[in-house]
């Protein structure tokens, strides 16, 4: 198969992303809606009878997961963007034996045993090497050598670790 090699710049959109992807997914998502949907119902029963401190922590509630949450997550994401690791675009190799990441002089390489989730959003392909460490891939970044990533991902994956959407390579 060879290697393939593509270059990857981070952006403060990217991060913001990724954050709402790990942040927003499985029982946390499934709470996060229940508590919003929860608080919005009592507050429109209660609309015109309950009073207002009730009706306004209710509606901060239901505004704390559906737009404070997301609010927070945005505004993080754009700070971590101003740290220097992404500020210079992150080399990466991907080889027979796994993924080699290099910034300037920093390299890095993980096997393809230590990568235990690929996780694919509509702009990110995320590869994840740890619990909450993984590498972000802006789809815009490998655009001209998609077919070759995909290819090398689900040649040294199995079907667990590596689910391809329907119609992509």
């Amino acid at each position: 198969m060879g290697e393939v090699k593509f270059s990857v710049k981070v952006t403060g959109m990217d991060l913001f992303r990724f954050l709402m992807q790990h942040s927003y997914r499985g029982v946390s998502l499934v709470m996060n809606v229940l508590i919003t949907v929860g608080a919005l119902v009592f507050f429109f029963l209660g609309l015109g009878t309950d009073p207002f401190p009730k009706s306004a922590a209710l509606l901060l509630l239901a505004m704390l997961f559906s737009v404070i949450y997301p609010v927070q997550l945005y505004l993080k994401a754009l700070r971590q963007a101003k740290n220097p690791v992404f500020q210079n675009p992150i080399g990466y190799t991907l080889t027979e034996q796994g993924i080699e990441m290099s910034q300037g002089e920093e390299k890095e390489a993980f096997t393809w045993e230590q990568v235990f989730q690929v996780r694919e959003t509509r702009h990110l392909l995320l590869v994840y090497t740890g619990r909450v460490y993984a590498c972000i891939w802006p789809k815009r970044a490998f655009s001209e050598c998609e077919t070759q990533v995909r290819r090398m991902l689900s040649g040294h994956l199995n079907e667990t670790v590596y689910k391809r959407k329907p119609g992509k390579d």
